[in-house]
């Protein structure tokens, strides 16, 4: 008998500890990818000339203190340059997503039979080429037409993948409503901090070995700040803009730390940053927020110099702190993350960045399992949620080996999944046509 009780009360505790710690899935047996593209970002922010609204510098390490710690790790390239002749959104994305300048997406609008993909992109083949399911691959974007242009149709159902764009996902319909926590002034957007939420509810469920992120509110502000200008003929300031980047690289952080908390991605995943283009140089209020043909350089047939010029950024296994010397194009990105997946990019007419592939090609599949992971922001504090009346247990930070409620030794709570399970109703936006991107 007793025999018996010990037996009932191991299993009891066995049973506790497995619901107390769920297991983690197994890393993949290759690398992942993390692309961040952050919209709009001004040469002048990121290579350190920045002036606020009253004429006075505005330091690097204000702006951008995230991304200047990743250089310190990783490998910058500050000579990359946009690959369509328009130097604005759309043409941009459809050529990072495709590798390759997509001749017919030459402005935001083009007609309706041309608004989409031309040619495979680099997510349908990794989930094609890697045979990874629904989950395995996601786009998670604060601009709608992302979602548009990410697949070349028709997709058959098995080769469908995670896409979630403003306030729209390709997702199975679930009991759980969407989670929108902030309203957005443009039509076919969300705000950034809503694609983070989103980031954050879905990557740990689905745990993609490629993974896709659009922030787009640092565009916006340039963009209201010329209509204010525009229509009433005041100042609205650069001071917005200024503040959506200091949040986009907020946010890059809290991405970086998500990747440095889960043992799915730490010491096994590549972040590559960029953006879709720059804007006009000019220092004249009513022209700096633009972007494409800029009116600063009265030049009709090319966009403008500070709209051409980008940059990029490559952190993860083998890459140490340098700046690139070559010089590399958009449609250059997706053939260099393909490469680092392992697949085929036949369709692509750009080249893998030979200072990202060959040192990642020489680096061991892991590394640095022994060291604490390095993070970049404070640590995100558990959140309690509420479904209807009743509280919902706060996300627990215990890891495995150790007893519920305990603090972990080394890690901060999970970066990834701190927001489950709270309803929240969809704000109105109010009724602004879109601006350009």
């Amino acid at each position: 008998m007793r025999i018996f009780l010990l037996l009932i009360t191991l299993w009891m505790g066995l049973e506790a500890s497995a619901q107390a710690v769920p297991p983690q899935p197994e890393p993949p047996a290759g690398r992942n990818v993390v692309l961040v593209i952050i919209d709009g970002v001004r040469q002048q922010e990121w290579g350190g000339r920045a002036v606020d609204d009253a004429g006075k510098p505005v330091k690097l390490s204000e702006l951008f203190p995230v991304l200047l710690k990743l250089r310190q790790r990783g490998l910058w390239l500050p000579n990359v340059a946009i690959s369509n002749p328009a130097g604005v959104s759309l043409p941009a994305y459809a050529d990072i997503f495709a590798g390759r300048r997509q001749e017919k997406i030459l402005s935001n609008y083009p007609p309706a039979e041309d608004f989409r993909t031309h040619y495979p992109t680099l997510m349908q083949e990794a989930q094609k080429q890697l045979r990874l399911g629904f989950d395995g691959v996601s786009l998670i974007a604060s601009w709608a037409p992302l979602c548009q242009i990410a697949a070349l149709a028709p997709l058959r159902p098995e080769e469908e993948f995670y896409r979630s764009c403003s306030f729209k996902s390709n997702a199975p319909q679930t009991a759980e409503p969407p989670l929108f926590f902030k309203p957005e002034v443009y039509g076919g957007s969300r705000t950034d901090i809503d694609t983070f939420v989103d980031v954050l509810r879905e990557v740990p469920k689905r745990h993609p070995r490629l993974l896709v992120i659009h922030l787009g509110d640092a565009d916006e502000e340039a963009h209201l700040h010329a209509r204010v200008q525009r229509k009433l003929g005041q100042h609205y300031g650069i001071f917005h803009y200024h503040q959506a980047l200091r949040q986009d690289d907020y946010l890059l952080g809290r991405i970086w730390d998500a990747l440095q908390s889960d043992p799915f991605y730490r010491d096994n995943t590549y972040l590559i940053v960029t953006t879709d283009h720059g804007r006009d140089t000019a220092e004249d209020p009513a022209q700096w927020a633009s972007h494409g043909r800029c009116i600063a350089e009265k030049i009709r047939t090319k966009p403008c110099s500070g709209c051409s010029g980008v940059f990029a950024l490559a952190v993860g296994p083998g890459l140490t702190g340098k700046t690139a010397r070559g010089t590399y194009l958009h449609t250059d990105i997706a053939p260099t993350i393909a490469k680092l997946l392992g697949i085929q990019f036949p369709s692509a007419t750009g080249k893998p960045i030979r200072e990202i592939v060959e040192p990642a090609a020489r680096a061991p599949q892991r590394t640095g399992q022994g060291a604490p992971p390095v993070y970049l922001t404070l640590p995100p504090q558990p959140i309690t949620a509420t479904v209807g009346s009743q509280p919902a247990p706060a996300v627990s930070s215990a890891q495995p080996g150790t007893q519920p409620g305990a603090q972990p030794p080394q890690a901060p709570p999970s970066a990834l999944g701190a927001v489950s399970g709270p309803t929240a109703s969809r704000p109105v936006a109010p009724a602004v046509p879109a601006a350009a991107p």
